[in-house]
Protein backbone atom coordinates (compact mmCIF):
# COMPACT_ATOMS: atom_id res chain seq x y z
CA UNK A 1 0.00 0.00 0.00
CA UNK A 2 1.49 3.60 -1.04
CA UNK A 3 2.50 5.50 1.57
CA UNK A 4 0.97 9.47 2.24
CA UNK A 5 3.47 11.97 3.58
CA UNK A 6 6.04 15.00 2.84
CA UNK A 7 9.61 14.69 3.77
CA UNK A 8 12.09 17.54 4.12
CA UNK A 9 16.15 16.22 4.85
CA UNK A 10 19.02 17.91 5.39
CA UNK A 11 20.93 15.76 3.25
CA UNK A 12 19.65 13.15 0.42
CA UNK A 13 20.79 11.11 -2.47
CA UNK A 14 19.53 9.60 -5.44
CA UNK A 15 18.83 6.02 -4.13
CA UNK A 16 16.75 7.84 -0.88
CA UNK A 17 15.27 10.05 -3.39
CA UNK A 18 14.15 6.78 -5.67
CA UNK A 19 13.12 5.11 -2.75
CA UNK A 20 10.65 7.99 -1.29
CA UNK A 21 9.41 8.07 -4.52
CA UNK A 22 8.57 4.36 -5.08
CA UNK A 23 6.30 4.34 -1.90
CA UNK A 24 4.79 7.49 -2.26
CA UNK A 25 6.23 10.08 -0.65
CA UNK A 26 7.17 13.67 -1.45
CA UNK A 27 10.63 15.56 -0.68
CA UNK A 28 9.92 18.75 -0.15
CA UNK A 29 12.92 19.59 -1.66
CA UNK A 30 14.60 20.50 -4.77
CA UNK A 31 16.04 17.41 -7.19
CA UNK A 32 19.24 15.64 -5.96
CA UNK A 33 20.95 16.34 -9.62
CA UNK A 34 19.69 20.16 -9.03
CA UNK A 35 21.21 20.13 -5.51
CA UNK A 36 23.92 18.63 -6.06
CA UNK A 37 24.66 21.13 -9.05
CA UNK A 38 24.32 23.99 -7.23
CA UNK A 39 26.46 22.82 -4.88
CA UNK A 40 29.65 22.85 -6.44
CA UNK A 41 31.88 25.82 -5.35
CA UNK A 42 32.76 26.26 -8.97
CA UNK A 43 29.10 26.22 -10.21
CA UNK A 44 28.10 28.82 -7.16
CA UNK A 45 30.99 30.82 -8.81
CA UNK A 46 29.81 30.87 -12.17
CA UNK A 47 26.23 31.30 -11.02
CA UNK A 48 27.68 34.58 -9.07
CA UNK A 49 28.86 36.06 -12.11
CA UNK A 50 25.72 35.27 -14.13
CA UNK A 51 23.77 37.08 -11.56
CA UNK A 52 26.35 40.15 -10.89
CA UNK A 53 26.80 39.07 -7.43
CA UNK A 54 30.98 38.97 -7.64
CA UNK A 55 33.28 36.80 -5.86
CA UNK A 56 37.18 37.59 -4.52
CA UNK A 57 39.32 37.62 -7.51
CA UNK A 58 39.95 34.03 -8.45
CA UNK A 59 40.61 31.43 -11.11
CA UNK A 60 39.18 28.37 -11.56
CA UNK A 61 41.97 25.99 -12.77
CA UNK A 62 43.59 22.07 -12.42
CA UNK A 63 46.27 22.65 -10.23
CA UNK A 64 49.52 20.06 -10.27
CA UNK A 65 52.18 21.41 -8.59
CA UNK A 66 52.99 24.38 -6.23
CA UNK A 67 55.10 26.12 -9.69
CA UNK A 68 51.31 26.00 -11.50
CA UNK A 69 49.65 27.84 -8.78
CA UNK A 70 52.42 30.51 -8.70
CA UNK A 71 52.28 30.66 -12.29
CA UNK A 72 48.44 30.84 -12.39
CA UNK A 73 48.62 33.35 -9.45
CA UNK A 74 51.12 35.93 -11.51
CA UNK A 75 49.03 35.50 -14.33
CA UNK A 76 45.79 36.31 -12.73
CA UNK A 77 47.21 39.26 -10.08
CA UNK A 78 46.45 37.09 -7.30
CA UNK A 79 49.08 38.15 -4.85
CA UNK A 80 51.00 35.86 -3.15
CA UNK A 81 49.16 34.47 0.14
CA UNK A 82 45.63 32.54 -1.20
CA UNK A 83 43.01 30.25 -0.64
CA UNK A 84 42.27 27.26 -2.57
CA UNK A 85 39.02 25.57 -2.29
CA UNK A 86 37.66 22.35 -4.33
CA UNK A 87 34.47 21.97 -5.49
CA UNK A 88 32.44 20.21 -2.64
CA UNK A 89 33.33 20.00 1.15
CA UNK A 90 32.14 20.78 4.60
CA UNK A 91 32.60 23.60 7.01
CA UNK A 92 36.63 24.15 5.84
CA UNK A 93 37.78 20.78 5.44
CA UNK A 94 38.81 21.82 1.62
CA UNK A 95 39.64 24.92 2.33
CA UNK A 96 43.03 25.72 2.31
CA UNK A 97 45.36 28.26 3.19
CA UNK A 98 48.72 28.29 1.18
CA UNK A 99 51.07 31.40 1.67
CA UNK A 100 54.14 29.38 1.04
CA UNK A 101 55.45 25.95 -0.49
CA UNK A 102 55.54 24.54 2.63
CA UNK A 103 51.61 24.96 3.22
CA UNK A 104 51.15 24.00 -0.26
CA UNK A 105 52.72 20.64 0.17
CA UNK A 106 50.67 19.93 3.34
CA UNK A 107 47.34 19.80 1.43
CA UNK A 108 49.01 18.91 -2.45
CA UNK A 109 47.48 15.31 -2.37
CA UNK A 110 43.80 16.99 -1.98
CA UNK A 111 44.58 19.77 -4.37
CA UNK A 112 45.89 18.06 -7.32
CA UNK A 113 43.21 14.80 -6.95
CA UNK A 114 40.79 17.36 -8.26
CA UNK A 115 40.32 18.24 -11.75
CA UNK A 116 39.58 21.65 -11.14
CA UNK A 117 39.84 23.78 -7.39
CA UNK A 118 39.31 27.79 -7.42
CA UNK A 119 42.20 29.94 -6.40
CA UNK A 120 41.78 33.06 -4.33
CA UNK A 121 43.69 35.95 -3.46
CA UNK A 122 43.29 35.81 0.05
CA UNK A 123 42.09 38.79 1.55
CA UNK A 124 41.71 40.07 5.20
CA UNK A 125 37.78 39.44 5.75
CA UNK A 126 34.87 38.72 8.10
CA UNK A 127 32.40 35.99 7.28
CA UNK A 128 28.81 37.06 6.95
CA UNK A 129 26.20 34.40 6.50
CA UNK A 130 22.38 34.70 5.34
CA UNK A 131 19.63 32.50 4.49
CA UNK A 132 16.85 33.23 1.03
CA UNK A 133 13.99 31.23 -0.11
CA UNK A 134 13.24 31.34 -3.69
CA UNK A 135 9.61 31.58 -4.21
CA UNK A 136 7.59 31.98 -7.24
CA UNK A 137 6.83 35.73 -5.44
CA UNK A 138 10.11 36.53 -5.59
CA UNK A 139 13.05 35.86 -3.21
CA UNK A 140 12.74 36.14 0.50
CA UNK A 141 15.76 36.98 2.78
CA UNK A 142 16.40 36.81 6.70
CA UNK A 143 18.81 38.61 8.88
CA UNK A 144 22.65 38.87 7.86
CA UNK A 145 25.26 37.66 10.56
CA UNK A 146 28.84 37.04 11.58
CA UNK A 147 30.40 33.39 11.54
CA UNK A 148 32.37 32.49 13.89
CA UNK A 149 35.03 30.39 11.45
CA UNK A 150 38.27 28.35 12.54
CA UNK A 151 38.06 28.74 16.27
CA UNK A 152 40.83 26.32 18.21
CA UNK A 153 38.56 25.69 20.92
CA UNK A 154 35.66 25.16 18.78
CA UNK A 155 37.37 23.10 15.27
CA UNK A 156 40.42 21.76 14.23
CA UNK A 157 39.95 23.39 10.91
CA UNK A 158 41.40 26.48 10.25
CA UNK A 159 39.23 27.51 7.66
CA UNK A 160 35.93 25.72 9.65
CA UNK A 161 32.47 27.00 10.48
CA UNK A 162 31.94 26.95 14.07
CA UNK A 163 29.10 29.47 14.98
CA UNK A 164 27.43 32.72 14.52
CA UNK A 165 27.08 35.74 16.11
CA UNK A 166 23.53 38.07 15.37
CA UNK A 167 23.53 41.61 17.16
CA UNK A 168 22.89 45.46 15.34
CA UNK A 169 26.62 46.18 15.86
CA UNK A 170 27.61 43.27 13.86
CA UNK A 171 27.54 45.10 10.35
CA UNK A 172 26.61 48.81 9.22
CA UNK A 173 23.75 49.03 7.50
CA UNK A 174 25.10 49.50 4.07
CA UNK A 175 26.55 46.06 4.32
CA UNK A 176 23.57 44.77 5.20
CA UNK A 177 21.87 46.09 2.21
CA UNK A 178 24.35 45.10 0.13
CA UNK A 179 24.16 41.53 1.08
CA UNK A 180 20.43 41.53 0.60
CA UNK A 181 20.47 42.97 -2.88
CA UNK A 182 22.81 40.30 -3.69
CA UNK A 183 21.00 37.11 -2.19
CA UNK A 184 17.80 38.02 -3.67
CA UNK A 185 19.96 38.17 -7.37
CA UNK A 186 21.46 35.04 -6.22
CA UNK A 187 17.97 33.47 -4.85
CA UNK A 188 15.78 34.47 -8.77
CA UNK A 189 18.99 33.11 -10.36
CA UNK A 190 18.24 29.62 -8.44
CA UNK A 191 14.37 30.18 -8.97
CA UNK A 192 15.22 30.76 -13.16
CA UNK A 193 17.36 27.28 -13.07
CA UNK A 194 14.83 25.36 -11.53
CA UNK A 195 15.61 25.85 -7.87
CA UNK A 196 13.60 26.72 -5.23
CA UNK A 197 13.13 26.88 -1.66
CA UNK A 198 15.24 27.67 1.29
CA UNK A 199 19.63 28.38 0.40
CA UNK A 200 22.16 29.98 3.04
CA UNK A 201 24.65 32.17 0.99
CA UNK A 202 28.06 33.00 2.86
CA UNK A 203 29.63 36.40 2.46
CA UNK A 204 33.58 37.39 2.78
CA UNK A 205 33.58 41.37 3.96
CA UNK A 206 36.76 42.63 2.39
CA UNK A 207 37.98 44.62 5.55
CA UNK A 208 40.11 46.99 4.09
CA UNK A 209 37.57 48.41 1.48
CA UNK A 210 33.97 46.97 3.04
CA UNK A 211 33.29 45.01 -0.29
CA UNK A 212 30.86 42.11 0.08
CA UNK A 213 32.37 39.32 -2.11
CA UNK A 214 30.25 36.11 -2.54
CA UNK A 215 31.76 32.78 -0.44
CA UNK A 216 29.54 30.19 -0.92
CA UNK A 217 26.19 28.77 -1.53
CA UNK A 218 24.62 26.13 0.45
CA UNK A 219 21.57 24.58 -1.75
CA UNK A 220 19.70 22.99 1.77
CA UNK A 221 18.37 23.61 5.09
CA UNK A 222 21.98 24.71 6.83
CA UNK A 223 23.16 24.97 10.20
CA UNK A 224 21.57 28.68 10.80
CA UNK A 225 18.45 27.71 9.58
CA UNK A 226 17.71 27.47 13.82
CA UNK A 227 19.53 30.82 14.44
CA UNK A 228 17.29 32.89 11.58
CA UNK A 229 14.36 31.12 12.52
CA UNK A 230 14.49 31.37 16.07
CA UNK A 231 15.73 35.14 15.77
CA UNK A 232 13.36 38.00 16.85
CA UNK A 233 13.14 39.17 14.10
CA UNK A 234 11.09 35.57 12.36
CA UNK A 235 9.34 35.30 16.14
CA UNK A 236 8.15 38.81 15.31
CA UNK A 237 7.03 38.28 11.77
CA UNK A 238 7.27 35.26 9.97
CA UNK A 239 9.67 32.69 9.66
CA UNK A 240 11.70 32.30 6.76
CA UNK A 241 11.03 28.51 7.09
CA UNK A 242 7.77 29.17 6.48
CA UNK A 243 8.12 30.68 2.43
CA UNK A 244 10.20 26.80 1.91
CA UNK A 245 6.99 25.10 2.89
CA UNK A 246 4.06 27.25 0.93
CA UNK A 247 5.73 26.74 -2.31
CA UNK A 248 6.51 22.84 -1.96
CA UNK A 249 2.74 22.93 -0.46
CA UNK A 250 0.86 24.00 -3.64
CA UNK A 251 -1.03 26.32 -2.02
CA UNK A 252 -1.93 29.73 -3.74
CA UNK A 253 -0.45 32.87 -1.76
CA UNK A 254 0.78 36.14 -3.09
CA UNK A 255 3.26 37.35 -0.47
CA UNK A 256 5.93 40.71 -1.12
CA UNK A 257 9.26 39.76 -0.86
CA UNK A 258 10.04 43.68 -0.99
CA UNK A 259 8.20 44.03 2.19
CA UNK A 260 9.32 41.15 4.28
CA UNK A 261 12.92 42.29 3.02
CA UNK A 262 12.78 45.92 3.79
CA UNK A 263 11.75 44.76 7.44
CA UNK A 264 14.20 42.81 7.48
CA UNK A 265 16.86 45.03 6.71
CA UNK A 266 15.49 47.57 9.58
CA UNK A 267 14.91 44.49 12.63
CA UNK A 268 16.81 41.70 10.93
CA UNK A 269 19.39 42.46 14.28
CA UNK A 270 16.96 43.63 16.80
CA UNK A 271 18.24 41.22 20.34
CA UNK A 272 21.73 40.07 20.91
CA UNK A 273 21.48 36.00 19.79
CA UNK A 274 24.27 33.64 18.79
CA UNK A 275 25.44 30.17 18.28
CA UNK A 276 28.55 27.64 19.13
CA UNK A 277 29.32 25.01 17.36
CA UNK A 278 31.55 22.16 19.77
CA UNK A 279 33.64 19.74 17.43
CA UNK A 280 35.41 16.97 18.52
CA UNK A 281 39.50 18.83 18.50
CA UNK A 282 41.77 16.21 19.38
CA UNK A 283 43.69 13.38 17.01
CA UNK A 284 43.08 10.15 19.11
CA UNK A 285 39.61 8.82 18.93
CA UNK A 286 38.17 8.37 22.22
CA UNK A 287 34.74 7.08 24.25
CA UNK A 288 33.10 9.72 25.72
CA UNK A 289 32.08 8.60 29.63
CA UNK A 290 30.27 12.17 30.44
CA UNK A 291 27.84 13.94 27.99
CA UNK A 292 25.17 16.85 28.46
CA UNK A 293 21.43 16.25 27.82
CA UNK A 294 19.77 18.79 25.75
CA UNK A 295 18.09 21.47 27.66
CA UNK A 296 17.81 24.93 29.49
CA UNK A 297 21.21 25.29 31.24
CA UNK A 298 22.45 28.94 33.25
CA UNK A 299 25.60 30.32 33.39
CA UNK A 300 26.45 30.60 37.42
CA UNK A 301 28.24 33.00 38.99
CA UNK A 302 31.25 30.68 38.68
CA UNK A 303 31.05 30.36 34.79
CA UNK A 304 30.35 26.94 35.07
CA UNK A 305 26.83 25.48 33.07
CA UNK A 306 24.25 24.44 35.26
CA UNK A 307 21.27 22.28 33.56
CA UNK A 308 18.30 24.29 34.92
CA UNK A 309 16.08 21.50 32.87
CA UNK A 310 15.86 18.86 30.03
CA UNK A 311 14.10 20.29 26.98
CA UNK A 312 13.93 20.58 23.03
CA UNK A 313 12.85 24.09 22.44
CA UNK A 314 15.66 26.67 22.23
CA UNK A 315 13.15 29.33 22.97
CA UNK A 316 12.65 28.07 26.73
CA UNK A 317 16.10 29.63 27.12
CA UNK A 318 15.77 33.03 26.10
CA UNK A 319 16.93 34.80 29.82
CA UNK A 320 19.85 36.86 29.99
CA UNK A 321 21.80 34.45 31.88
CA UNK A 322 20.21 31.13 29.93
CA UNK A 323 21.96 29.29 27.36
CA UNK A 324 19.92 26.03 24.97
CA UNK A 325 22.37 22.87 24.67
CA UNK A 326 21.17 20.74 21.65
CA UNK A 327 23.10 17.62 22.82
CA UNK A 328 24.28 15.63 19.25
CA UNK A 329 27.41 13.16 20.58
CA UNK A 330 25.95 11.44 23.88
CA UNK A 331 27.61 8.91 26.56
CA UNK A 332 29.10 5.86 24.83
CA UNK A 333 29.57 7.49 21.46
CA UNK A 334 32.74 7.32 19.74
CA UNK A 335 34.31 10.93 19.69
CA UNK A 336 36.20 11.36 16.13
CA UNK A 337 38.19 13.75 15.37
CA UNK A 338 36.02 17.29 13.78
CA UNK A 339 32.77 15.91 14.46
CA UNK A 340 30.10 17.55 16.30
CA UNK A 341 29.77 17.32 19.65
CA UNK A 342 26.72 19.91 20.57
CA UNK A 343 25.16 23.14 19.80
CA UNK A 344 24.72 26.13 22.42
CA UNK A 345 22.68 28.98 21.58
CA UNK A 346 23.07 32.25 23.83
CA UNK A 347 21.71 35.22 24.21
CA UNK A 348 24.60 37.36 23.77
CA UNK A 349 26.84 38.88 21.11
CA UNK A 350 29.58 36.59 21.08
CA UNK A 351 32.26 38.69 18.49
CA UNK A 352 33.39 42.14 19.09
CA UNK A 353 33.62 45.21 16.75
CA UNK A 354 36.46 43.77 14.62
CA UNK A 355 35.10 40.56 14.64
CA UNK A 356 36.93 38.81 17.47
CA UNK A 357 36.10 36.42 19.81
CA UNK A 358 34.84 38.82 23.07
CA UNK A 359 35.87 37.45 26.23
CA UNK A 360 32.74 36.52 27.44
CA UNK A 361 31.95 34.19 24.41
CA UNK A 362 35.62 32.50 25.60
CA UNK A 363 34.45 32.00 28.92
CA UNK A 364 31.08 30.30 27.75
CA UNK A 365 33.25 28.16 25.28
CA UNK A 366 35.53 27.07 28.10
CA UNK A 367 32.31 26.09 30.14
CA UNK A 368 30.54 24.34 27.31
CA UNK A 369 34.03 22.11 26.35
CA UNK A 370 33.58 21.39 30.31
CA UNK A 371 30.49 19.15 30.31
CA UNK A 372 32.08 16.35 28.18
CA UNK A 373 34.59 14.10 29.37
CA UNK A 374 36.42 11.46 27.51
CA UNK A 375 38.59 8.02 28.07
CA UNK A 376 40.57 6.22 26.39
CA UNK A 377 39.76 3.11 23.95
CA UNK A 378 40.96 -0.08 25.42
CA UNK A 379 43.17 -2.76 23.24
CA UNK A 380 39.70 -4.78 22.36
CA UNK A 381 38.12 -1.34 21.27
CA UNK A 382 41.52 -0.13 19.44
CA UNK A 383 41.26 -3.79 17.79
CA UNK A 384 37.59 -3.05 16.98
CA UNK A 385 38.47 0.25 15.16
CA UNK A 386 41.28 -1.45 12.94
CA UNK A 387 38.93 -4.04 11.82
CA UNK A 388 36.55 -1.56 10.74
CA UNK A 389 38.87 0.65 8.95
CA UNK A 390 40.28 -2.03 7.45
CA UNK A 391 37.05 -4.03 5.51
CA UNK A 392 39.53 -6.50 3.93
CA UNK A 393 39.92 -7.93 7.31
CA UNK A 394 36.68 -10.22 8.90
CA UNK A 395 34.66 -9.96 12.09
CA UNK A 396 35.52 -13.16 13.77
CA UNK A 397 32.43 -14.62 15.45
Amino acid sequence: MPLEGNLIFLFFNKKLEAFCASVGLDIWLPSYDMVNTVDSKIVTTQLGNEAGVASVPNVMAKVNSYATLQDLAKKHNLGTSWVIQTAYGDSGKTTFFIANEADYDTYSGEIEAEDQVKVMRRIRCASAAIEGCATRCGTFVGPLMSELIGVPSLTPYQGGWCGNDLHAAGFSADIRRQAQEMTVSLGNALYQRGYKGAFEIDYLIDLDTDTVYLGELNPRITGITAMTNTSPFCQAQLPLFLFHLLEFSGVSFELSPESYNQQSLRHGADGETGQLILKYTDKPLRIIEKAPVSGVYTVAENGQLVLKKESLYRCEALGPQEVFLLQIMKEKDYAYYGGDMAILFVNTALMTADYTLAGDASSIIAAFRALYTCRDLTSEEKSLVARYQNPGVRYKA
